[in-house]
């Protein structure tokens, strides 16, 4: 069994020869280790992801008559035959006008426009945006991408056409980023990470690209609502103020809450005439943050009088929870009768109490 196993060679390393394997060193050591490689992530071998860095780079667009235009901009692509041989970066410095070949007469075809690193490992090397043409068919194929490339459009040109118009040309590029960069990539298409944080062009949003669970909703608050229900009614003595429902929550010391708190109704332990009030106190721990009051109900034995109110800690009112644990507690008491009553609840309808971080 061996104690050592030697990595890619270092880059900036003194009297180094950095291309005596083909310059596989400078490409692992350097843009592999700086350009996002799902192949790690995944637990598989390396394999760095290819894509156009940054958004507007490599666009097609129709030029004139049968051509198109390539605009500026870099790009990433792993080497396709061997990953361990790491990946290429190359730049188009200037917008690009590529023909597309003559429309067939009978049928149409598909083009690919396509970003490619062509290494012959020696100085003939070179990157080039080029098009593939596809072959005419009833139903046409898209050609095969070549080595070391990635696509960047696709240009579906019809029989007998005699210019290409922006209607014809498909957007195909994929991107990528900087490892920690945020990477343009629809939901379950790339491997990602704990923390990653990718944007979906579908739906125009953020998400968390976890590799465990795929992707999943992105949460810049630190910690999840929490939520206490109760389905059955709560007895309240009378005059007494007693506890209705209670959550347990863990702050930093910088977030503010909103604490909501619903009801369905109240309604009294026995049918009489006597008018009850109804004062609502909302703790955290020890401390009243907020009463509310709620309307007069009379005692029939009736549901009625539901109530629901939500409050804001803020560091306006000084109340910004402090760091550590704390009980949200809602409680009630009958200010005016002189009779039990229920703060009512059922598995339809239930008293509920929701705690949750907010944004400043």
């Amino acid at each position: 069994m061996a104690t050592s196993v030697t990595t890619s060679l270092p880059i900036w390393m003194a009297g180094c020869t950095y291309d005596g394997s083909g310059g596989n060193d400078l490409r692992n050591s350097h843009i592999g280790a700086v350009f996002y490689d799902q192949g790690i992530v995944s637990g598989s071998a390396v394999g760095t992801l290819g894509g156009v860095i940054g958004g507007a780079g490599l666009a097609v667009s129709a030029g004139t008559a049968l051509t198109v235009t390539v605009q500026p901009g870099h790009f990433v692509t792993p080497n396709t035959n061997s990953p361990t041989s790491g990946a290429y970066t190359s730049t188009l410095v200037a917008t690009a006008t590529l023909t597309v070949q003559t429309a067939d007469s009978a049928n149409p075809r598909i083009d690919l426009v396509y970003a490619q690193v062509v290494d012959n490992g020696n100085s003939t090397s070179y990157g080039q945006v080029a098009i593939a043409t596809g072959t005419p068919a009833s139903s046409p194929t898209v050609p095969t991408l070549p080595a070391n490339a990635i696509p960047l459009a696709q240009i579906t040109v019809a029989a007998n056409v005699t210019a290409v118009t922006s209607g014809m040309i498909s957007d195909k590029r994929p991107f990528t980023a900087a490892t920690g960069g945020i990477i343009r990539a629809a939901k379950g298409t790339v491997a990602g990470y704990t923390g990653m944080v990718c944007y979906d062009p579908v739906s125009g949003s953020f998400y968390h690209n976890n590799n465990t669970s795929s992707s999943t909703q992105l949460h810049v608050l630190p910690w999840q609502p929490v939520i206490s229900k109760k389905t059955s009614s709560v007895m309240i003595p009378y005059l007494d103020e007693t506890s209705v429902i209670t959550a347990t929550i863990t702050t930093d010391g910088y977030t503010d809450i909103e604490v909501f708190f619903k009801c369905p109704a109240v309604y009294s332990a026995s049918h009489s005439s006597i008018e009850q009030r109804h004062e609502w106190r909302m703790y955290i721990d020890n401390n009243v943050v907020d009463t509310i009051y709620g309307a007069k109900l009379e005692a029939d034995g009736s549901w009625q009088c539901g109530v629901s109110w939500s409050y804001y800690t803020s560091s306006a009112t000084a109340d910004t929870p402090s760091a550590g644990t704390h009980t949200v507690k809602i409680t009630v008491q009958d200010t005016q009768g002189d009779t039990g009553y229920y703060v009512a609840a059922s598995t339809a309808s239930n008293i509920v109490l929701r705690v949750e971080p907010v944004q400043k």
